[in-house]
Formats: C-alpha cells, sequence, structure tokens
C-alpha cells in the first residue's frame, strides 16, 4: 500500500529546509511525497537572503492539480508568505476536505527574517490554525502568536493551552529555544491532558531545517495510519537522530542528516 504525503510551503534552495527537507523526510519514511511550493526562497548556512512569493492561485491550483488526481492521506503547511496563500490554502483545505494537516508554525528564519508577512499573522491565526490538527510553534513563534512571555515550561504550558483555544486539536510548544539545563523539553497539549518529551540538548550548530523536520516526520508518520500520539513520539525520535547527526555544510547552520537512519 503506498502511503501519499504532500508538502505545502516554500522552497529551500540550500536543501536543508522547506520542500526539499520534507521530500527528504518523506523518502526517509518510506511514504510518497508531493509538494505545493509557496514561495521561492534565496538561502544558504548562513540564513535566508530574500524571498518571492508563488502566487496565490498558482498554490491553490498545486494544491487541487494533486489531491484531486492522486490524493493525499496527510498533508504538512510550512511556510506561507503572504496573506493571499494563507486565504489560498485555506480555500484548498475547505473546497477538497483535506484532513490530518500539520502546521508548522513558520514566521521568522533562524537569522530573523520574517517568512510570513506581518499582515498575515491575524489571518493566519483566523484561518490556519482552528484546521490544524498538529500545529508545532516553537518558543519564538508561540510569544508572537499569544502575546505572552515564555520562560518556562509552565509558561510553556499556559501558551499550548491558549493556542488550543484557537482551534488547534493538538499543540506541540517546541523547547529548542529554551534548554533545560542539559535537556530540550517539549510540551504537548492534547484533548486536555500534557505530554513531556525530554531529550538531551545537542551541541550543535547545525540545525538547520529542525522545524520541518519535525513537522513533515509527524506527517509521514500520520499519513501511515500510526496514533496522532505515537507519531509524536516517533517523529520527535527521529529528529533527536537527526540533529546528532548533523552535517556540517558551509559556513553557517549544516543542515540536519535526514537519512540518518536508513542503511
Amino acid at each position: 500500500m503506498v502511503h501519499i504525503t504532500l508538502t505545502i510551503a516554500g522552497s529551500d534552495n540550500s536543501g536543508g529546509a522547506g520542500i526539499q527537507a520534507d521530500l527528504k523526510v518523506f523518502s526517509a519514511f518510506g511514504v510518497y511525497g508531493m509538494s505545493a511550493i509557496t514561495s521561492i526562497t534565496v538561502q544558504n548556512s548562513l540564513g535566508v537572503i530574500s524571498s518571492s512569493p508563488v502566487p496565490s492561485q498558482l498554490v491553490y491550483d498545486q494544491i487541487r492539480a494533486v489531491v484531486e488526481d492522486i490524493g493525499a492521506d496527510a498533508v504538512k503547511i510550512g511556510m506561507l508568505q503572504t496573506e493571499e496563500n494563507v486565504i489560498a490554502v485555506y480555500q484548498a483545505i475547505v473546497d477538497f476536505g483535506i484532513k490530518n494537516i500539520v502546521v508548522d508554525t513558520v514566521i521568522k528564519s533562524k537569522n530573523g527574517k520574517f517568512l510570513l508577512d506581518g499582515s498575515a499573522v491575524d489571518t493566519f491565526v483566523e484561518k490556519i490554525i482552528p484546521v490544524s490538527d498538529i500545529l508545532t510553534p516553537n518558543i519564538d513563534e508561540a510569544q508572537l502568536i499569544t502575546g505572552m512571555e515564555i520562560k518556562s515550561v509552565d509558561d510553556m504550558k499556559k501558551a499550548a493551552v491558549e493556542i488550543s483555544k484557537m482551534g488547534a486539536d493538538t499543540v506541540i510548544l517546541k523547547g529548542g529555544h529554551l534548554p533545560q539545563g542539559k535537556n530540550v523539553v517539549d510540551v504537548v497539549y492534547h484533548k486536555g491532558e500534557f505530554l513531556l518529551m525530554e531529550y538531551p540538548y545537542v551541541e550543535t550548530k547545525n540545525t538547520h531545517g529542525t522545524g520541518c523536520t519535525f513537522s513533515s516526520a509527524i506527517t509521514a508518520c500520520l499519513s501511515k495510519g500510526i496514533d496522532r500520539i505515537k507519531a509524536i513520539r516517533i517523529a520527535r525520535a527521529y529528529v533527536q537522530g537527526a540533529i546528532e547527526n548533523s552535517l556540517s555544510l558551509g559556513k553557517g547552520r549544516g543542515s540536519l542528516n535526514h537519512f540518518w537512519n536508513v542503511a
């Protein structure tokens, strides 16, 4: 049986993040990957230099072309960049009854460049968060969305609850930007309960594409019909291995090793 996944995201020409990373992850998990490109970025290991959005009608048409013909067992949403693209993706979700939606809250790059226009943030919260089955913000993104200051695991829990009130079915607030001693704690809020996932903090600068990799790994698992919490656990363990075996490429932040566990 072929399991089919779709990534709706930006293109990273350096290969470490965006649709390039997503398709690598899909391959590593043995699922068939498709893409709808929302933005063309110019970037390398030093960061995002510039980006140009794909016209919203073209984004919608890419999604329509594949889901009406091939279908999709699960979908990952990443960088959308413009308010028009946010609306186009939302409309496609509604029009084609897309299910198993994992949303990576791509707002700003590691070098500080905004990947979602300021004018699009409110629309993203209004349209995309309520249709997400799983939302995966990091600390900075959660602070921007909620307006809360997050300095502890307890703060992460409170923010996760607030984001769930916006409509996200399951929230994973990633703790990579807020190490707890020698560990990283991710907070999962699902059906009114918390799950804390704790992993050793890896001392490496090669973390380019971590969020993309995590969300697409969850998507791959969901496409196989794996239970949501189990899918999250599998994806987090996979990301840990990809970080521990990361690649020192370029002069800045290298990429994760997406095939670390593939013979």
